[in-house]
């Protein structure tokens, strides 16, 4: 199974009221998609989310549920957001005690937080029913509507989606840019595509896909696949992920499907200062 492993991610925020649906060129549909998050950036703090996270093989059939606190995390130097998941039950069998211990490093021990959450990300990893990577992450294509991974993708004219609402438009984004943003084994260059479905009126993202790998319609599907939705919280006023499935084909268990649902949403307080740095990849 490759191994993909992801970097910084984007949450978004408020909602306002779609406007008559005139359809935008994409490249109009990307600057207000753009424009929104940096207006937004200053508003964002950290925020944690409990996931219920259904993963099954389909060859031979086995089901695990892990939940866990989920959590996004500012980094002072770029402004990016990156997410670290922190598993507390497997199958209904606590794995350590629900101290939310991932805001609480965070908040008592600031040099060293970020260092300590990617060490507790890697043991969570641990316990997905197959080894999977990390790309499993809902906010990762939101990433590439920030201009600096922007130019590294070709996008198509934008379709109106009205099965997402009546001013959303769906685009497909396709990388071209070597050496690419997500790699496989031995530092692979894996080239990311998908959808962009956004709403044109407050360029607020409604839906994300990812694809990555090849497809083949002989052979059916063949790319890891991950589809993820967002929904407005009216307490934190953010737009934050509300379900995220996933497909990833492998040869030695026929199919490993996820399915994350996120609720419980909060913001906790910390202050990091400049100590707070991305760690080496």
């Amino acid at each position: 199974m490759r191994r993909i492993l992801s970097s910084g991610v984007l949450l978004l925020a408020t909602v306002g009221p779609p406007l008559h649906a005139q359809q935008p060129t994409s490249a109009a549909l990307l600057e207000k998609a753009a424009a929104y998050l940096a207006e937004q950036f200053p508003r964002l703090s950290n925020v944690v989310a409990e996931e219920r996270y259904l993963q099954q093989t389909t060859s031979p059939n086995r089901k695990r549920t892990l939940v866990s606190d989920y959590l996004l995390v500012r980094l002072p130097d770029s402004g990016d957001f990156t997410s670290f998941r922190d598993v507390f039950e497997v199958d209904g069998q606590a794995v350590r005690d629900r101290d939310e211990r991932l805001q609480k490093l965070f908040i008592d021990s600031p040099r060293n937080a970020l260092e300590q959450a990617s060490a507790i990300g890697r043991e969570s990893a641990r316990h997905n029913i197959w080894s999977i990577g990390t790309v499993n992450n809902p906010l990762l294509a939101m990433a590439f509507i920030q201009p600096a991974y922007r130019v590294r993708f070709r996008f198509q004219s934008a379709k109106q989606d009205k099965a997402l609402g009546p001013d959303v438009w769906r685009m497909i984004y396709q990388e071209f840019v070597t050496p690419t943003i997500l790699k496989g084994d031995g530092n692979r260059d894996i080239q990311a595509r998908g959808t962009l479905s956004i709403e044109a009126s407050t360029g607020r993202v409604v839906q994300t896909e990812l694809r990555l790998g090849a497809d083949s319609a002989r052979l059916g599907l063949t790319s890891i696949q991950i589809l993820t939705t967002y929904r407005y919280d009216s307490d934190l006023m953010l737009n934050v992920p509300a379900e995220m499935k996933e497909w990833y084909p492998d040869g030695r268990v026929g199919e490993i499907r996820g399915t994350a649902t996120y609720g419980r949403f909060r913001r906790f307080g910390v202050s990091t200062g400049e100590e707070l740095k991305p760690s080496p990849q």
